[in-house]
């Protein structure tokens, strides 16, 4: 059981460590964020095309 709680803790710090650190990049340069949910024009355009 003590594993399991340890196991818990470490896999939460590592999340939480995670977001603090998208957290600061997105307000320090302001495009992380932008560049996982904005579509691609350059794709767009080549599935026109075809």
């Amino acid at each position: 059981m003590q594993t399991a709680i340890t196991f818990l803790a470490v896999v939460g710090g590592l999340v939480f460590s995670v977001a603090v650190a998208l957290l600061a990049e997105e307000f320090i340069f302001g495009q992380v964020i932008r560049v996982f949910f904005v579509r691609h024009r350059v794709a767009a355009k080549a599935e026109q095309k075809n």
